[in-house]
């Protein structure tokens, strides 16, 4: 829970998830209706009703409660087969109202694995990390290298090596001619595919950079980071992680796991204290 060190959610945030919420509702029936039990879409009506009845609420316990059934049962529907961008940021809106801010950073990063442009789940999850401690360093929406880079999601690693042996011979070719005839311009116009090539390469450094660990949440709050695998290792940060923040598994022993945080620094928690983005 976050009730000590988050705002509550209020006007206009509320009445902006609860829009969300409707949107994706009817997202999510039409994405799964052809293939739905009757049972499992009577869940998914449970759960939008209560869902309405937590935002009718003045009531800050049952509105709680209510966000948390809702919560349980999307999450439910999920653990039945259904895996949709929409049903994840049904789960992580309700989370993020009944202030389960873990719950709702691993849903929303769920979400957009299925599905990396979705609106919603883009600005509930900005919402849930504008929530953490200043402190907690949280991934940028795109660094530079992400922003220069981007276009390397839409080709295939084949492709791009493919692309960045042609610029490679061209570029040796054109250097070869401009040494053969001593032409400046043949030599100038190879430093283009020159570049295109580093380009490449760069690419692809930053795609095994994104790979060198499994992505996961610490969903459970307070946990205490430590400078090494023991529980009577010193703790390696002043105040304990909370419920919410992003990192990096980089490597597992027994029951601890090395994790880096999106600042580069490093820590080991217990395995139990997260959950792996990837949900096979």
């Amino acid at each position: 829970m976050l009730v000590n060190n988050s705002p509550q959610i209020r006007n206009p945030t509320a009445q902006y998830l609860q829009h969300a919420m409707l949107m994706a509702f009817v997202i999510l029936m039409a994405e799964i209706q052809p293939g739905m039990s009757e049972s499992l879409a009577g869940k998914v009506q449970q759960a939008l009703k209560i869902y309405a009845q937590a935002q009718e609420s003045t009531n800050r316990e049952e509105r709680m409660e209510k966000f948390r059934q809702a919560q349980r049962l999307f999450a439910y529907i999920s653990d039945q087969g259904v895996k949709t961008p929409a049903l994840y940021t049904n789960i992580g809106t309700s989370a993020l109202q009944a202030e389960n801010l873990g719950d709702a950073v691993l849903a929303f990063r769920r979400a957009l694995v299925l599905d990396p442009d979705h609106p919603q789940a883009l600005k509930n999850l900005q919402q849930s990390r504008m929530l953490l401690p200043k402190w907690v360093p949280r991934p940028t929406e795109e660094g530079l290298l992400d922003s220069f880079f981007s276009w390397h999601k839409s080709m295939s690693t084949g492709e791009r090596a493919g692309l960045a042996a042609l610029f490679f011979l061209l570029s040796a070719v054109g250097f070869s001619v401009s040494i053969r005839w001593r032409l400046v311009l043949a030599r100038n116009l190879s430093f283009l595919p020159l570049l295109l090539w580093l380009v490449l390469l760069g690419s692809y450094a930053v795609e095994i950079n994104a790979k060198s660990g499994q992505e996961a949440v610490i969903t459970v709050n307070d946990t205490v980071a430590r400078v090494s695998d023991s529980v009577n290792s010193p703790q390696r940060f002043s105040q304990p992680l909370p419920a919410g923040a992003e990192v990096q598994v980089i490597e597992v022993r027994g029951d601890w796991a090395r994790v880096n945080l999106s600042n580069g620094r490093d820590a080991w928690v217990g395995i139990r204290s997260l959950t792996y983005v990837a949900n096979s």
